[in-house]
């Protein structure tokens, strides 16, 4: 059984490297080994974090005079950052036999960052009426 410290160490290892590789080392486009498709998860991880940021930050702009609704909105980010971290470490022991595990792993961390950069843009940011003062950010893809 790996340890919660192995798990972390492989996270830091696999989404900090593109801090050491240059982009242009590697073809995302045609990644074809585990290396290549561990550093353009990386970048990939890496630029889907800054837009959550982002969408978060927008929001506590919106509702900066509503000490509530930020305060509700961090303490939902907590959770759901625990959320993401043991699920995507199951994600991980169901591949742990193979190379391709960490590959699978930052494959979820990536799909449920874009997916609560969506929601955070619905619940938060979109507008449900025809607004003459649309949403702050465009929707997430």
């Amino acid at each position: 059984m790996k340890s919660y410290i192995t798990v972390k160490a492989l996270f830091f290892a696999i989404f900090l490297l593109p801090i050491f590789v240059q982009a242009s080392d590697v073809d995302c486009e045609n990644a074809m080994t585990t290396y290549a498709m561990n550093i353009c998860a990386a970048t990939e991880m890496e630029n889907a974090n800054i837009e959550l940021a982002k969408y978060i930050a927008a929001v506590k702009e919106k509702y900066s005079s509503e000490s509530g609704v930020v305060a509700a909105l961090d303490k939902s980010q907590q959770a759901w950052l625990g959320y993401r971290e043991s699920h995507c470490d199951a994600i991980y022991e169901i591949w742990s036999g193979g190379t391709i595990r960490g590959v699978m792993f930052g494959a979820c961390m990536l799909q449920l960052t874009k997916q609560r950069t969506h929601n955070i843009w619905s619940d938060y940011l979109a507008s449900m009426d025809p607004d003459p003062n649309p949403a702050m950010l465009p929707e997430p893809q």
